[in-house]
Parts: structure tokens; sequence; C-alpha cells
């Protein structure tokens, strides 16, 4: 049975490790962001930490990229397909909130059939950012993940939920219709007890909508882990102890989106 992880190496690309070319991937895609923002010079901060706010000019600005580099090759030819289908499936998914609907029902459109391409390109989509978000902490890189990203394999190991964001919901409560964006950076889930890693998540959000996306674990994964990355295994066990030392709030849990319900049709 083959290796399902390679070390952490920041000079390679994420998805596929090669070296050539490399270059910067967004959190939140730029065409996202003109959707939501035109091309306006924007703010960059998390609610109640205004001293670290950022100007970033514009949806191009390198303040929305990640840290971790990307192929020439994976960032256009290998992953453009997913990027085209998250835009058609966000706007669709923003058609349905703002005519009062769950945008959770795009899902449910006959071009997502289990197995489809698009359903397929969608899922990639989010299987490439949780590459990203694990090699911005020193994570050792999946191949499973990094196949499916780049559409190399059609083994779907990525959940998925679309929802309203919360953090989204109580501002226009108080303000009113806003323009917002956020990604949710990587949150671990632990064994209570051993505080060994089990899964992987994060969240994105363009104006009212949220996608809630993450990887869980199989028995091989976390064995792997542990005997051949102990570093990172020990850096999961660390997050995994500080969330027991100090839980999260219940409000905490909703603007992380841990209350969602994520999905995974594989295939």
């Amino acid at each position: 049975m083959g290796l399902t992880f390679a070390p952490y190496d920041p000079s390679v690309c994420c998805l596929c490790g090669s070296s050539e070319g490399l270059t910067g991937e967004h959190k939140v895609k730029a065409s996202a962001l003109r959707s939501e923002f035109g091309n306006e010079s924007m703010v960059i901060g998390r609610v109640g930490e205004s001293e670290v706010l950022r100007a970033a000019q514009g949806p191009k600005s390198k303040s929305f990229h990640f840290s971790t580099r990307v192929c020439g090759a994976c960032n256009n030819r290998n992953t453009q397909k997913a990027d085209l289908e998250f835009d058609r499936f966000n706007t669709s998914a923003r058609a349905l909130w703002a005519s009062g609907k769950r945008p959770r029902v795009a899902l449910d459109e006959p071009r997502y059939a289990i197995g489809s391409a698009p359903y397929l390109n969608l899922f990639r989509y989010f299987a490439k950012l949780l590459c990203c978000h694990l090699a911005e902490v020193g994570a050792p890189r999946s191949l499973i993940l990094g196949r499916f990203a780049v559409g190399r394999s059609s083994r779907n190991c990525v959940w998925l939920a679309v929802d309203e964001d919360w953090t989204f919901k109580q501002a226009s409560a108080e303000i009113g219709p806003h323009q917002y964006a956020a990604h949710g950076g990587l949150v671990v889930y632990g064994h209570v007890r051993t505080g060994e890693p089990r899964a992987f998540h994060s969240t994105l959000t363009i104006g009212a909508v949220r996608y809630v996306f993450y990887w869980q674990l199989n028995w091989l994964n976390r064995l792997e882990i542990k005997m051949a990355h102990p570093d990172f295994y020990h850096w999961c066990r660390g997050k995994v102890e500080e969330a027991k030392l100090m839980p999260l709030s219940e409000t905490e849990k909703l603007v992380l989106g841990l209350a969602a319900e994520p999905t995974n049709q594989s295939t």
C-alpha cells in the first residue's frame, strides 16, 4: 500500500509537487471579490480585531493570496475548470439566497448529479483550498487531495455545506445589506482523549453565502501522519489541547461554521 502524503516542502507546488513556475493562489477568488465589491479598494480584518485591519488595493491584491505556492500549470490549466465551476455555482447559490431560498438548493440542480464533471470540478475547487490551507501550517502534502484537486483523480474526499453566513446575517440585522467576504483559515478536528488529528475544516464566504468544507482522515491517513510526519502530528495535538483548555463558545462555533452539516456525495 503506497504512501498518501509527501513531506512538507515550501519550495514546491502544494498541489502536485512541481517546482516549476511557482506563483500565489487566492484565498478568495478575484472574480468572486469583483462580483461582491467591484474593483474598489477594501479592508481585510476579523470581527473584534480592528487593530490588525489592513488595506487591500482591489480584488487582485497580494493580501488575498496564500503564502504557500502552486505551480503555473496547477494555477491555470489544471484547476481552471474547477475555478470556472465554482464561479458558476456561486452565482446560482447567491441568486437563490437573493430570492429567499436556501443557497444549498443549488447542489440539487441536475447539473451537479453525483459523479458528473460539474460536480467533481466544484468539489475540486474546495480540495485546492484545503491543500493551500494545510501547506500554510506546514502540513505534509496530501497526494490524494492534491490529485483530486488538479483533475488527476475522481476520488472525492471533500465534504461541503452551503448556507447563509452567520456573521453576515447578524451584521445585516444591525446595519442592513452590505458587502462582505471572508475565509475561515484552518480548523483541526482531533480525538478528545489522544489529540490525534481526525479532520481539517475551513470556510469561504462571498456576500451572504458561506461554503463550509472539510476533509475527514481515514485510518491510513491518521497512521501515516503519526508515524511519518511526527512534527505535524504533535502540532495538531497541541491545537487540540489548546481547544480543550479554552473551549469555543457557541457564537465562535457559529462563526466558524462548526454547526453546519456538510455532506459528501462521494463517487
